[in-house]
């Protein structure tokens, strides 16, 4: 059987963290479940890229991999390093965001 690898710690960027928590102030001014199911979708992504970091799609910028993380409509940018993940950016899909 093949050896589990730990998984990698997550870090966010400040300016990452603030938009995602932005992001849920404003879902749950109209909806609070609303608000809670895109928190815990964010949470399985978190332990998904955690445990399989690869799972993103590479940029165009050298080592950021980007995941829309499913029925949130958002996405986020990450980079891998040796010791962690570090999430880079969280923004709306239908944005053009590219750095």
């Amino acid at each position: 059987m093949p050896e589990r690898r730990a998984a990698k710690p997550l870090e966010w960027l400040p300016s990452a963290r603030a938009a995602y928590l932005e992001t849920l102030k404003y879902i749950a001014r109209e909806d609070e479940h609303a608000a809670r199911q895109v928190a815990q979708r964010v949470e399985r992504f978190i332990a998904t890229i955690q445990s399989m970091p690869m799972i993103g799609t590479p940029t165009a910028a050298p080592g950021v991999r980007r995941y829309p993380i499913p029925n949130t409509g958002h996405v986020v940018n990450y980079r891998i390093t040796s010791a962690r993940i570090i999430l880079q950016r969280w923004y709306r899909a239908r944005r053009d965001n590219r750095p």
